[in-house]
């Protein structure tokens, strides 16, 4: 929850440690910092209004395994945000970024949300003029340019997060914008150009959205569209008594989210209340869809704040219920509906079941998955309740950044209640699921306290090693690129569906390379505020060739390949 109190936070506040505001206010033209600490005063306190910077180059030593690029690679974007503090609840969430190949030309480009300011929520000088959002296309050669006018994405009203996919199955991925106010669809034309079609197709949820993600709810082959939203803020709230800054969720009502069924002409429906989604007292920070139970259909978990999270099961007919307090998921093994940012996806410890990691402000939670459609919170077991305790979880993902077989994590960590800043980290798995630091094996990155956000996965120069974008309050986007020479090999599935949704999501995959079996399932990859690369990464440690994969689409037709050779992107089409 976000008005309890965080020792960690008054000791960085008492002291100065961290980083002052980075990049508030665009219009403003922010001196750059160096690198994360204070600027300002000696001993400047957390909450103290000060001058707005941006964070400086962050130079990694030569073992590195990340080099911070976004400057190099020419994603010259910053949050524009509109005050001198955190003063609400609103201003806290930051926004983050969708990963999409919107021209299709193989490579990954970004699209970065901008907020701006949003009267009754931000402090900021009267005219003050809205930044867009901003999309790079990849060069494919290490760098970025920016086409945002050009391609009419600029966006409009207050930003917070981004997916992205191909709702009308063109081959072209359409994007969806996610607003403290209406929301924004933009579909792709295929030439390079977006037009907005939100009236047109009738997804301009105008609540205080901070998440979205794509699937195929009733199993008809077109990709639904689930809408998390926050809640209702009210400026003039001030009945409460809180040490460390403003009022916390339960001061505000929920808002409901919203299912929107894709009719496949252009058009959505709004069925959040037959399908059974429209429930009281949701909070949503994020949510992300997956077929947990491995029945064929997608579920949807959803992360909220200060109230139970909720796991969404799906009949196969697109009627939801929640059953996160029998499957042990609403709740961390403290007994608290602690204030949760977003769930990561995957089989962390190798069993072929799909586990949930849950990033809070408060303890997190590792859920496994057990064959009974239950799960266990190991993160004390883990070792990762150790390493997360001192910090505020925001984005985080699975990854494999060693490509040695196992799913590591990232976590974009950062205060919730005032502008410093707090290393990020990269935590190593050591098997079966449990987890040390890996800071120092990561680079200078990890070592800088910087205000982050969201946090997506993708290789934006298809080298087989992720790379990491990362998104902050007030602050540039951070690029990593992964530059690992362990001499571990890989392999990227780029699927096409058929007979099911053209993105193939839904399709649950079993790779067997040697003795290692790995599952996964393609997805729209949503995390907090944003997207990550649609494209199924495998890393392989020493093996040479892939001996098969087992491709089950969600058409239900069964395909398999043999002998696959590594260090490759396969694009695999529905037979």
């Amino acid at each position: 929850m976000k008005q309890l109190w965080n020792p960690w936070v008054g000791w960085l506040g008492t002291t100065g440690l961290g980083l002052v505001l980075a990049g508030a206010l665009v219009a403003c033209k922010p001196e750059p910092a160096v690198d994360g600490r204070p600027v300002g005063k000696p001993g400047a306190g957390a909450g103290d209004h000060g001058a707005l910077v941006v964070a400086g180059p962050i130079p990694a030593g030569p073992n590195d395994a990340f080099e911070e690029v976004a400057a190099r690679a020419g994603l010259a974007f910053v949050h524009q945000f509109c005050d001198t503090r955190i003063a609400n609840i609103i201003e806290s969430n930051g926004a983050g970024a969708a990963v999409l190949d919107f021209d299709r030309d193989g490579w990954m480009d970004v699209y970065l949300v901008n907020s701006g300011p949003l009267d009754g929520v931000t402090h900021h000088e009267p005219g003050t003029a809205r930044e867009p959002s901003r999309l790079y296309r990849n060069r494919g050669d290490g760098t970025f340019e920016e086409v945002t006018l050009k391609a009419g994405v600029a966006g409009r009203g207050y930003g917070t997060a981004a997916v992205a996919a191909d709702y009308d199955a063109d081959g072209y991925p359409d994007l969806y914008v996610v607003n403290v106010g209406k929301n924004i669809l933009y579909r792709n034309r295929g030439d390079g150009t977006f037009e907005e079609v939100t009236d047109r197709a009738g997804v301009g949820d105008a609540g205080t959205g901070i998440g979205a993600v794509f699937f195929d709810a009733d199993g008809d082959a077109k990709l639904d569209l689930f809408v998390a939203n926050y809640l209702t803020y009210d400026p003039n709230y001030k009945l409460y008594y809180n040490p460390d800054g403003y009022p916390g969720p339960l001061s505000y009502r929920s808002e409901f989210n919203v299912l929107y069924r894709n009719r496949g002409d252009g058009t959505f429906e709004d069925i959040s209340a037959r399908a059974g989604v429209r429930l009281e007292n949701s909070r949503a920070m994020s949510v992300c869809a997956f077929d947990f139970d491995q029945d064929g259909d997608a579920d949807l978990y959803i992360c909220n704040d200060a109230t139970p999270n909720q796991l969404l099961v799906n009949d196969g007919r697109g009627q939801f219920k929640d059953i996160a307090l029998q499957a042990g998921v609403a709740f961390n093994a403290l007994g608290e509906a602690a204030g949760s940012m977003t769930a990561a996806i995957g089989d962390c410890n190798g069993d072929l079941l799909l586990d949930i990691l849950v990033s809070r402000l408060g303890y997190g939670s590792l859920y496994l998955a057990k064959t009974n459609r239950l799960f266990e919170d190991r993160m004390m077991a883990s070792g990762l309740g150790q390493l997360t305790a001192e910090f505020v979880g925001w984005g985080s993902n699975f990854l494999d950044f060693d490509n040695d077989g196992d799913l590591d994590i990232l976590v974009a960590n950062g205060d919730a209640h005032h502008l410093v800043g707090w290393e990020s980290l990269l935590l190593e798995n050591t098997g079966a699921g449990n987890y040390t630091n890996a800071r120092e094996k990561g680079g200078a990155f990890f070592d800088a306290r910087l205000r982050n956000r969201g946090s997506a996965l993708l290789d934006f120069d298809n080298d087989g090693r992720l790379d990491l974008l990362i998104t902050g309050v007030g602050d540039r986007a951070f690029l990593l690129h992964n530059r690992l020479a362990n001499g571990h090999h890989w392999l990227m599935l780029d699927l096409e569906g058929v007979r099911g949704n053209r993105e193939g999501f839904g399709a649950r995959i079993t790779l067997t390379a040697g003795s290692q079996r790995y599952y996964t399932e393609a997805r729209c990859f949503a995390g907090f505020l944003g997207s990550s690369d649609r494209r199924l990464h495998f890393g392989l440690g020493q093996a040479r060739v892939v001996d098969q994969i087992e491709i089950r689409w969600p058409s239900g037709t069964v395909q398999r390949l043999e002998q696959v050779p590594v260090n490759q992107i396969l694009k695999v089409k529905e037979p």
